[in-house]
C-alpha cells in the first residue's frame, strides 16, 4: 500500500488524527502502510535519534547531527501519514516500496531533472546511481560492489528482525548518542541511512524531486520491510503523472521482514 505524507502546519493541524508513539519513523510508516492514519510530531519517536533531527523535531547538535542533510527546519510541527487511498486532505509526497528491478524500470522512464542529484553518488542516501543506467550515469564497479554489500547486510537484518532479543538490543543501542554517531562511520560502505525519514520523505519535500533508497537498519528492523525491496519518495504531481506505472508495481507488504 502506498503511503502519503503531508507536513503539518501547527500542533492543531489534523488534530482528529491520532499521534504516533513508537521507536522510529519507519515503524510509523509500517503502520500507515497497514491502513492507519497518524501524526508524527515532536516527542513521537522514542529510539531513533537521527530521524528526530532530519524531521525537524530537535535541533542538530555537533558536527555529526549538523551533517544530517537535507532535513526539515527546526522547529517543525510534524507530518501526517496515511494510506494514499482515503488520505485526509491532499498529500505532498507519496512513499512507494517495490522490488529493485521494478523500481529500475520506473526510474529509467523518468527524466533526470525529476530525480534528486544531491546525493553525490552516496548509496547511503540514494540508490539512484545504481538504477539510472538508461540515462548514461556512470555506475562504477566499486559502487556496484557496495550495492551488493548493502543488499547482503539487509538480508541478514531481515533474518534478525523477528527476534525479540534483536529488537531489544537495537532499541537500547540506538538511544545512545555515541553508538549512533559511531555507526555512521560504516554506513557509506555497508548500509543505507535514514531510508524512509530523510531519503524517501524529506528529500522530495525539500527538493520537489524523487529519490530511491535501499532500506536502512531501522527500515528493516523496525519497519519490517522486505530486504529485496527499495523505498522511494515522489512529489504528488510526479506520482499522479505516472499513476499507471505505480499501479502496476508489485505490492509491498508493510509488515513482512
Amino acid at each position: 500500500m502506498h503511503v502519503a505524507v503531508r507536513r503539518l502546519c501547527d500542533a492543531d493541524d489534523a488534530a482528529e488524527v491520532p499521534v504516533y508513539h513508537g521507536v522510529s519513523y519507519c515503524q510509523a510508516m509500517r503502520r500507515a502502510g497497514a491502513g492507519e492514519a497518524l501524526r508524527v510530531v515532536p516527542g513521537s519517536i522514542t529510539v531513533c535519534r537521527w530521524s528526530r533531527v532530519v524531521l525537524g523535531h530537535k535541533p542538530p547538535k555537533g558536527r555529526f547531527e549538523t551533517g544530517l542533510v537535507p532535513r526539515l527546519p527546526y522547529p517543525h510541527a510534524g507530518l501526517l501519514l496515511a494510506p494514499l487511498d482515503g488520505f485526509p486532505g491532499e498529500p505532498e509526497v507519496v512513499v512507494v516500496r517495490a522490488p529493485m528491478e521494478a523500481m529500475r524500470r520506473l526510474i529509467e522512464a523518468v527524466p533526470a531533472a525529476d530525480l534528486w542529484a544531491g546525493h553525490a553518488g552516496r548509496l547511503d542516501r540514494s540508490a539512484l546511481p545504481l538504477l539510472m543506467e538508461g540515462q548514461n550515469v556512470a555506475r562504477g564497479q566499486g559502487r556496484v560492489v557496495r550495492g551488493h554489500i548493502i543488499a547482503a547486510v539487509n538480508r541478514t537484518l531481515a533474518t534478525l528482525a523477528p527476534l525479540p532479543a534483536w529488537q531489544t538490543l537495537t532499541h537500547r543501542l540506538f538511544r545512545s548518542q555515541a553508538v549512533t554517531a559511531g555507526f555512521e562511520a560504516i554506513l557509506a560502505r555497508a548500509l543505507a541511512s535514514m531510508s524512509m525519514c530523510r531519503n524517501s520523505t524529506v528529500v522530495p519535500l525539500r527538493t520537489g524531486q524523487a529519490n530511491v533508497s535501499f532500506f536502512c537498519t531501522g527500515g528493516i528492523t523496525w519497519g519490517r520491510n522486505r530486504a529485496t525491496y527499495l523505498t522511494s519518495g515522489w512529489p504528488l504531481s510526479m506520482y499522479q503523472s505516472r499513476i499507471d506505472s505505480f499501479t502496476n508495481l508489485p505490492s509491498a507488504p508493510g509488515v513482512t521482514a
